[in-house]
C-alpha cells in the first residue's frame, strides 16, 4: 500500500489515478495534464492495470470503454468486484448508451467523462473521489477504534464484576 495511505492526519495527499487506454498517445496526454495533481499511472488494458491493482495504492481508476480484448465497463465490473475499494470512472469518446449504462450498474462508476476530456472536469471527479474515498478510510478506522474501545470496556466491566 502506498505509505501516504498510512499517515491518519496527513493533509491531502495527492491522489493514486490508474489511467487505462489502448492508445498511446491519450496514455502519454493524460500523464502529461494531470502529473502535477495526481499520481498517475497507466496501463494499455487488463493484464497491466491488474498488475497496478495488485501491487495496492490506487485510489481512483478511469479506463477508456473502447479497447481490444475487454471493454471499459467489463473491466470496471472486475475491479468492482475484486477491488471494490477503488473509485471507477468511464471515459469514452463515443455516445455508447449501452457502455455507460453497463458501467453504472455492473461497474459501479462514480464518474463518466467524456473524450476529449475537459481538464476541469478531470480534476474536479478525481477530487471528489478521493474526498469521498478518504472519508470512508476514515470511518472505517473509526469504526475499529469504537469496536476495540468497546472490547477493552467489556473486558474491564468484566474484570470488575468477577472481583
Amino acid at each position: 500500500m502506498n505509505p501516504l495511505h498510512l499517515v491518519p492526519n496527513d493533509p491531502q495527499p495527492q491522489p493514486v489515478v490508474l489511467y487505462v487506454d489502448d492508445d498511446a498517445s491519450n496514455r502519454q496526454a493524460f500523464q502529461a495534464a494531470f502529473r502535477r495533481q495526481f499520481v498517475v499511472r497507466t496501463a494499455t488494458g487488463l493484464e497491466e492495470a491488474w498488475a497496478w491493482l495488485g501491487r495496492g495504492g490506487i485510489d481512483v481508476l478511469i479506463t477508456d470503454q473502447r479497447m481490444p480484448g475487454i471493454s471499459g465497463s467489463e473491466l470496471l465490473a472486475l475491479v468492482r468486484e475484486r477491488y471494490p475499494q477503488v473509485k471507477r470512472m468511464l471515459m469514452t469518446g463515443y455516445a455508447d448508451v449501452q457502455a455507460v449504462i453497463d458501467a453504472v450498474n455492473r461497474g459501479g462508476v462514480s464518474h463518466y467523462l467524456s473524450k476529449p476530456w475537459d481538464p476541469a472536469e478531470v480534476m474536479q471527479a478525481v477530487a471528489k473521489a478521493h474526498g469521498d474515498l478518504r472519508r470512508e478510510r476514515e470511518h472505517v478506522a473509526f469504526t475499529e477504534q469504537l469496536v476495540e474501545s468497546n472490547r477493552q470496556l467489556e473486558f474491564a466491566l468484566r474484570q470488575r464484576l468477577l472481583s
